[in-house]
């Protein structure tokens, strides 16, 4: 089992497919009714294919490649679950309208609570990093976890996101935390680890399906194994929000 660092005092914690988990089963319904039938699982799988795509991109922005025409995360799902052309374009809209009535990003795991109150038992400072719309927050309250986080840094507010360095510094600072006291948790390795390992974060990566294989970082299948890999900090957590 890898071993993250003894001196670590604080866990930063990425929201979309990390706290809370893209909608499979609404996105397969959708599917369903414009198309040909999916399941959930099915697009869970895509997803992960998705992913490999934006990891893709990003690999080609840092070898200095000129990108191919970015599609969105929507499209690049129905892409690998062969939806016809002409299906694809209602279906992005329909997911688009309900993402921005109710983020998509809305299945929250029925662990997820109980492991951020153990580690906040245990010493550790917690907080949030998010690429997102604005919404992080609200999200977080409504589930009832916004209490457990020192801070909660969405790119929407502070105008910078990740893998930029800036935005991981934003959350250290507000939580009194050095890099290397810091692990990132999170289930984009091109954004997720490189932007936190750049930051000096040491990066845990959440790998629900084991699609990346073997990768230079810790890999966990589910939150719960942040237990196993985080034993008591040294501090205290005494924060109000």
């Amino acid at each position: 089992m890898t071993r993250l660092p003894t001196g670590t005092s604080t866990v930063v914690f990425d929201v979309g497919n990390t706290l809370h988990h893209l909608d499979h089963a609404y996105i397969a319904a959708t599917i369903s009714r414009h198309s040909h039938a999916v399941t959930a699982t099915q697009v869970a799988r895509a997803e992960y294919l998705a992913k490999a795509a934006i990891d893709a991109q990003f690999r080609a922005r840092a070898a200095g490649l000129d990108a191919d025409r970015r599609l969105s995360y929507f499209e690049i799902i129905l892409r690998e679950l062969h939806v016809a052309a002409a299906a694809v374009e209602p279906i992005v809209a329909a997911l688009h309208e309900e993402d921005r009535r109710d983020s998509l990003w809305r299945v929250m795991q029925p662990h997820t609570p109980q492991v951020v109150t153990e580690l906040r038992r245990r010493g550790f400072t917690l907080a949030v990093v998010s690429n997102a719309d604005g919404r992080v927050e609200a999200a977080l309250t409504a589930r009832g976890l916004a209490e457990h986080f020192k801070v909660i840094v969405d790119s929407y507010h502070v105008g910078v996101e990740k893998p930029d360095a800036r935005i991981f510094a934003i959350a250290l600072e507000a939580c009194d935390a050095l890099p290397s006291e810091a692990v990132y948790v999170g289930d984009i390795y091109e954004i997720d680890v490189r932007g936190a390992r750049n930051a000096g974060l040491t990066p845990v990566l959440l790998d629900p399906l084991g699609g990346y294989g073997k990768v230079d970082c810790a890999r966990i299948e589910a939150l719960t194994e942040l237990l196993d890999l985080l034993p008591p900090a040294c501090t205290s957590v005494g924060f109000t929000r």
